[in-house]
């Protein structure tokens, strides 16, 4: 047997809960009676996906419940238009900073329910790593990413040694990444705090520079000048800029728009 997680939620109705649903474009898969007129229990599925509806949930006015559902689909685009005259949209289509678009709406017993795709700059990113030309080229000319993604998609290029990818990408506008020394990147490597419990953790491996938020995993950096980086995989994810200082780097800076943090680092 295929091993699967399906969400259960336990609603006020579960029958108007199930029409809801399906007005959205659910499928209904099983439902259960109870002792009245309505439904005790109900499996719905959105594509490959399930989900469960169980009786004896509670109302709630809270702008959050504690659980969301979240599901991975095509055409977050086209999906809003469909929606939102129908729906409470909480956020409309938006490109997040880990990778996808997005589209919130919340359902009638107030639980949160977010679309997500690939954003164009992880689809981008992804083709270029794939080595897939016929899509680069396609979502070169439907998606027109951004310079700094194309940057990105240039040292994924050049990490392959694909020189047909390279030159698409330079014709397309791509500019080359700095190139900095591997001792230098050596020596930004450490943990670097505010001192009220923020840290940024950065690391030098196989020639390449990682930075790590906390205990997160570590993402790969990329340089836009000799001091200054920004996360390969993330879109608009902020810049890291090294501060070195009588041939030290004993700080760092967070940038992020308006948004400046100032990071020291931690001795040992």
């Amino acid at each position: 047997m295929e091993q699967t997680a399906v969400p259960m939620f336990h609603v006020p109705d579960v029958r108007a809960t199930v029409d809801w649903y399906t007005k959205l474009g659910f499928d209904v898969v099983n439902t259960y009676a109870n002792e009245g007129d309505g439904l005790s229990f109900a499996i719905l599925s959105f594509g490959s996906s399930r989900v469960m509806f169980n009786q004896g949930g509670q109302p709630s006015s809270s702008r959050r419940r504690e659980v969301d559902l979240y599901i991975y689909t095509d055409g977050i685009d086209d999906l809003y238009q469909q929606l939102k005259e129908r729906v409470e949209i909480i956020e409309p289509p938006h490109d997040t900073f880990y990778g996808m678009r997005e589209l919130i709406c919340r359902d009638l017993n107030r639980f949160w329910i977010t679309f997500g795709q690939s954003s164009a700059h992880d689809s981008f990113l992804t083709a270029v790593q794939n080595g897939s030309i016929d899509k680069v080229n396609s979502l070169l000319h439907t998606n027109k990413p951004k310079p700094e993604t194309l940057t990105a998609a240039l040292v994924l290029a050049i990490d392959q040694r694909n020189e047909e990818l390279i030159a698409i990408l330079k014709t397309s506008g791509a500019t080359s990444p700095a190139i900095v020394d591997a001792g230098v990147l050596q020596s930004y490597a450490g943990t670097y705090t505010d001192g009220a419990g923020f840290e940024v953790n950065v690391s030098f491996r196989d020639g390449r520079l990682y930075g790590a938020l906390g205990k997160q995993e570590p993402f790969r950096l990329f340089a836009l000048n000799q001091t200054t980086f920004t996360p390969l995989e993330f879109e608009d994810y902020g810049r890291l800029v090294f501060c070195p200082a009588n041939g030290k780097v004993n700080q760092c800076k967070i940038k992020h728009g308006e948004f400046e943090k100032v990071l020291n680092r931690i001795e040992g």
